[in-house]
């Protein structure tokens, strides 16, 4: 199951309170190019997805969102450990989602209405949880082109409606808690798969047990190291380096041997490799973190590749770092997340503003030339000048 489309409303910190992000690909598909999946055509998705933005631009709040939306197509508890608790505080009433996903052919439209629960007595605003007030689950027909795709109007003009959350038969209905979307069960028995989703945050990089080949897989990271052996749930380390050392770590001893940058990498790329054999789903927030770019451009092309990607697996990722964006040659699948007006923040496909392909998508970010994509002018200028003073004062 490929997740086409989604969107959210009420949402604080972006304009108009709208979040939207497409997964497929709108611009001309060539046929050599291996960075989209074929869904039947006219319909491709990207595997790559990326999010580029400065600093307080929304970048992790919109992967957060993309997780939510995941969890109430795979009825995976919305409440359940990752998100944090307090991403209900970020809407300013109660949302609305909207998702598009393709499976063999068929497309479905998803329309969730989610009520942000208060939290318990004694517990801060920042514990309340979602709950599911209603739902629906439409069948849209099948399409010649992808211009439909392009307006959430046309979908629901079009659609049947399949499954009512308040209607639906209540054997069923027990199957759903109030944080569980009826989409588990009834997509699972309507299309037998889900959108399998992995996530990696900058303060959740753990070695898992159980990957094959983790030894070639260090190396690339770190030529040092001969072996590693995972034990107790990633608790435990066995480690052995070219010289013929040999250790007994704990995970805490394992990160003072080990750089950051090889913790990271080898947790990066054992969710790519779980990724890429279901065809689901990774989220990587700061993919750049503790990496060099030659590394990261590694694990991104994993993904862009038929050879390593037959499944169609999607990477949605987030950077700080626009020269990452250099190395992907596709236009729509990269989005600025820039400051508008009143601090909210736009979000701008590439290439709905940038028709060249050649342009370096680097230097439209840094220059600017999408406004909110660069600090402002005058608020560097006041930085230079309170350092310049603060360092007069102590000389």
């Amino acid at each position: 199951m490929k997740l086409l489309k989604i969107r959210f409303d009420h949402v604080r910190m972006f304009e108009n309170g709208i979040f939207e992000l497409d997964f497929y690909a709108s611009d001309k598909v060539p046929s050599s190019d291996e960075s989209v999946f074929s869904l039947g055509r006219p319909v491709y998705s990207n595997c790559i997805v990326a999010l580029a933005g400065i600093n307080a631009s929304g970048k992790t709040t919109a992967l957060n969102l993309i997780e939510l939306a995941c969890r109430v197509v795979n009825g995976t508890p919305l409440g359940a450990s990752g998100l944090p608790s307090s991403l209900p505080t970020i809407f300013d009433g109660n949302p609305s989602m909207r998702a598009l996903v393709w499976e063999d052919g068929r497309l479905f439209l998803i329309e969730s209405s989610l009520v942000v629960a208060k939290p318990a007595d004694g517990a801060s605003a920042s514990e309340s949880a979602f709950e599911l007030a209603d739902e629906t689950i439409s069948r849209v027909p099948r399409i010649s082109s992808k211009d439909p795709l392009s307006s959430w109007d046309v979908l629901g003009a079009n659609s049947r409606e399949l499954y009512r959350r308040t209607e639906i038969l209540d054997s069923w209905i027990v199957l759903a808690s109030p944080d569980v979307s009826i989409c588990g069960a009834v997509l699972a028995k309507i299309v037998g798969r889900r959108c399998r989703i992995q996530v990696l945050r900058d303060d959740e990089a753990r070695i898992r047990e159980g990957s094959e080949n983790l030894d070639a897989i260090l190396r690339v990271f770190d030529p040092r190291i001969e072996h590693l052996e995972v034990n107790d749930s990633g608790r435990a380390f066995e480690i052995g380096f070219s010289d013929g050392k040999l250790l007994s770590l704990s995970e805490a001893g394992l990160r003072e041997v080990l750089s950051s940058g090889t913790v990271r990498g080898l947790s990066l790329v054992q969710r790519a490799m779980k990724t890429l054999e279901s065809g689901g789903v990774l989220l990587v927030d700061e993919l750049e973190n503790h990496l060099n770019r030659q590394l990261v451009n590694v694990v991104v092309d994993l993904f862009a590749s038929r050879e390593t990607n037959p499944q169609g697996a999607v990477l949605v990722f987030t950077t700080h770092y626009p020269q990452l964006l250099d190395h992907i040659h596709r236009k729509d699948d990269v989005y600025f997340l820039a400051h508008g007006e009143a601090g909210l923040t736009r979000i701008v496909k590439y290439g709905d503003k940038v028709e060249r392909i050649e342009n370096k998508k680097s230097e439209v970010f840094a220059s600017n030339y999408i406004k909110g994509t660069a600090p402002r002018y005058v608020d560097v200028r006041t930085l230079r000048h309170l350092v310049s003073e603060s360092v007069a004062t102590h000389e």
